[in-house]
């Protein structure tokens, strides 16, 4: 069964987090900036447990916190979270289930230390929950507070522009005239976004072309609500988590903890579920459209524009009497990929007959998305681009007034301007 990212982890059990307290000392526990109030499944409190030297928290009281699912078999004396097993073993001890496979809780030195039950609940270490969901885990000496924070998400820049791609539809977020909608991404600028980092560490502002931030409508926790841009504020409800899985990223705010999705065709807030609609590409924006009408060209430096007709490709001066032609959407993937397509004869830039030998040409055909059809912008020092097959890793070149695929060389014109048109 397939695990995801935040659980793969769970039980490795890291030790000497909380100093030892006092048997009448009660220990606050924050997740990411939220104070934890954790009950049990019949709505009692229950509080952090401190066992030879160890503190232990209640496991059902954190996942229900995350809006993770955790199920108790009492047959089998076991923990399900994130779905069932085929078959549950009946063993002596508390049994834990991550997406129906079953864990064993290792200490530092590869011991197996089970989970403890103490009056119907659950309990495992701290550093074991922390693990679990992928959050850092710190100490608060003076409040006696544990605090677990989403650890900040590596490789978005400050100043750069990205995507929002949804994994189910591959429509983007969209800036429109009815707010936050989900279109074709075709790398319009209402479709880019600033992602800075809040005041709270682990969540981002996501600010839009209209200088306004993600925001949920109302502050609502409830599911459905809109999310929506307004004006830039510092409040939770604009304050988002980037958490990045291994099949796409899940983006929710710190004032719901509720993860956004394409919900036909609109961006709300939902109850936490399996599905693509929750998870999203996050794609820098290297081009970006000022408006749906414009295009790209594609020009060697120094020289013509690339043109795609009915008789097929050629470069040349750009003519007023052939306004389509050397007109190009450039459609990305979460690789930085591109399919680069004709508006004139909406055909693809294509390495003929799958070939990977220098010098074979290249030709435009039906959009398949195939490799043969991505290509790479490798931006160059003086602002121009050498543009790579991803299939052939040879670069698109005019060799003898044709379009080719080829190795690097000063003899080839292989430099290339992209200008919008």
């Amino acid at each position: 069964m397939k695990k995801f990212l935040l659980l793969t982890l769970i039980f490795m059990l890291l030790l000497s987090v909380v100093p030892a307290l006092a048997a009448n000392d009660y220990i606050t526990v924050v997740i990411d900036g939220v104070e934890l109030v954790p009950k049990d499944v019949n709505g009692n409190i229950v509080r952090p447990m401190l066992t030879k030297g160890t503190t232990y928290l209640p496991v059902r009281a954190v996942a229900s916190a995350l809006n993770l699912d955790i199920e108790w078999d009492d047959s089998t004396k076991s923990v399900f979270i994130n779905g069932t097993p085929e078959k549950a073993e009946k063993t002596d001890v508390v049994n834990v289930y991550i997406n129906g496979e079953r864990i064993l809780p290792m200490d530092v030195n590869g011991n197996v230390v089970n989970p403890i039950l103490k009056d119907g609940t659950t309990y495992l270490p701290i550093r074991a929950i922390s693990e679990a969901f992928n959050k850092e885990v710190s100490w608060e000496q003076e409040t006696h507070t544990v605090m677990l924070t989403t650890p900040p998400v590596k490789g978005f820049e400050e100043g750069k522009i990205y995507a929002f791609v949804n994994k189910a539809s591959g429509k983007a977020i969209s800036l429109t005239d009815n707010g936050l909608e989900l279109e074709r991404f075709y790398h319009y600028s209402f479709q880019g976004f600033k992602i800075t980092p809040s005041d709270t560490d682990g969540y981002y502002y996501i600010t839009a072309a209209n200088d306004k931030n993600f925001d949920v409508n109302g502050n609502s926790k409830n599911p459905g609500a809109k999310i929506i841009t307004y004006n830039k504020g510092t409040a939770d409800n604009q304050k988002f988590c980037l958490e990045k899985t291994e099949d796409g990223y899940l983006i929710y705010a710190l004032s719901s903890l509720l993860p956004i999705e394409d919900s036909a065709g609109v961006v709300k807030q939902n109850e936490k579920r399996q599905s693509l609609v929750q998870k999203w590409d996050i794609v820098e924006m290297i081009f970006s459209r000022e408006k749906k009408t414009s295009s790209y060209m594609l020009a060697i430096s120094g020289g013509g524009a690339l043109y795609d007709r009915a008789d097929g490709l050629f470069y040349g001066y750009v003519n007023d009497g052939d306004p389509e032609a050397p007109c190009w959407l450039l459609t990305p993937n979460a690789d930085g990929e591109y399919i680069i397509t004709n508006v004139n004869t909406n055909k693809s830039l294509d390495v003929a007959n799958n070939s990977k030998t220098s010098g074979d040409p290249v030709i435009t055909y039906k959009t398949s998305g195939d490799a043969n059809q991505r290509w790479i912008f490798e931006k160059q020092d003086d602002g121009t681009y050498l543009i790579k097959s991803v299939h052939s890793n040879l670069y698109l070149s005019i060799v003898d007034n044709t379009l080719v695929h080829a190795e690097l060389n000063n003899a080839y014109k292989q430099s290339w301007t992209v200008s919008v048109y």
